[in-house]
């Protein structure tokens, strides 16, 4: 295994037969005839919305907000993404529900498919132990379509697992080791909370929340209506470090309006302007964080490590027992965050001209695509100040 934690199939110290089989041991799989539908664009996939909701149930994934239709779709609701689901049936009946968007330009599919998030979530509805096997096999008839070219995700499960089950590395196939940590323990109060992280965490979060309320008085609002939520997310989008279609924001406002468990809080100056918005939602104990924008403005401030201060705090006060941060967290509070689960990037492309134009790319496109941390030495992490 190289340094980046790719797996090299041309390295002398690459053995696939010297893999131990019970650190593989997996339900087996069992090989039925099946259909695959594919789905693409928003219209198709709410057809299918009765049948997959209750999937997700059958499957007891409801809490599991991130494989919801409604909610993929608003998530996805963003330049140049269209979104996707290859739906795997036999004898009739769904049996599983995996979730891509398709990079587009100027509304043109590239062929290209992202599976999920970087934490191997908002992926998959199947039973647990048969994920991957249903991936596997949503990838593969993804790709014998011939306007599609290539194909990232990124799954839970440890690398060996996935070379059993997808295949060795290759020329047109590679597997990139990756920790997933973004799930944070609360304690019983806030000083305790404190107590648990370094110093460096305390004076982020506590020490700078204080300089800000003393220097400038802000004000923590923990509770959002839907409609103000939509106009602080609008007022922040052009101060924030990532830009999005207003139609992003409508889709989220959508959701705050028809969802019960989902929450806005923010941070603003005690003359009106908003610092800082975080959304998500709420489930048995557990609050997930989707997103957090902030006025980039107040970045020397640690504005966003100053939100979470207030989230944290809050949160514990309503006895929630973890906070899930939703395509991953800042280094910031990574460190503390438990389990930390074994995960694999991959990306699989057919060979040919086009495939070798997207390996060309891999360097060069934006930071926390699956091609950056497919690069050599790349490091799959976010900042501190990341928003999500």
């Amino acid at each position: 295994m190289s340094s980046s934690g790719l797996i090299d199939p041309t390295s002398p110290r690459w053995n696939g037969s010297a893999l131990r089989s019970d650190a593989l041991a997996f339900p087996v799989f069992t090989d039925y005839p099946r259909d695959l539908q594919l789905v693409i664009g928003n219209r198709e996939l709410h057809s299918c919305l009765a049948e997959i909701r209750d999937l997700r149930r059958r499957c007891g994934q409801e809490d599991d907000l991130t494989t919801e239709p409604e909610y993929f779709i608003a998530a996805n609701t963003l330049a140049n993404r269209r979104c996707a689901a290859a739906l795997i049936r036999r004898a009739g009946q769904l049996e599983a529900c995996v979730l891509f968007f398709e990079h587009t330009r100027l509304g043109v599919g590239l062929g290209l498919f992202r599976g999920g998030d970087y934490m191997g979530e908002s992926l998959v509805v199947a039973p647990q132990a048969q994920r991957l096997h249903y991936v596997h096999l949503a990838t593969q008839a993804l790709l014998k379509r011939c306007r599609i070219h290539g194909v990232s995700l990124t799954v839970k499960a440890p690398v060996d697992t996935c070379i059993q089950v997808m295949g060795p590395p290759t020329n047109s196939r590679r597997l990139c080791a990756a920790e997933v940590k973004h799930t944070l323990p609360l304690q019983r109060t806030y000083e305790g909370m404190l107590a648990r992280l370094g110093p460096r965490t305390r004076r982020s979060l506590a020490g700078k929340r204080h300089q800000l309320e003393k220097s400038a008085n802000v004000q923590f609002v923990p509770a959002l209506d839907p409609d103000q939520a939509l106009e602080v997310m609008l007022a922040l989008d052009a101060k924030s470090i990532r830009q999005r279609a207003s139609k992003f924001y409508h889709a989220r406002y959508r959701l705050l309006r028809v969802n019960s468990d989902f929450f806005s809080m923010g941070l603003r100056m005690p003359d009106g302007p908003w610092l800082s918005i975080l959304t998500g939602w709420r489930r048995n104990g557990v609050t997930y964080v989707d997103l957090q924008m902030n006025d980039m403005s107040y970045k020397r401030e640690s504005i966003s490590a100053v939100m979470r201060a207030f989230m944290l705090e809050h949160e514990i006060a309503r006895k929630q027992e973890l906070v899930n941060f939703v395509n991953g967290c800042s280094l910031l509070l990574a460190r503390y965050c438990e389990p930390i689960e074994p995960g694999t990037h991959v990306f699989i492309w057919k060979p040919g001209l086009r495939a070798k134009l997207f390996e060309m790319a891999a360097t060069r496109v934006q930071s926390g695509s699956v091609y950056e941390r497919l690069k050599s030495g790349a490091e799959c992490q976010h900042s501190d100040d990341a928003e999500n």
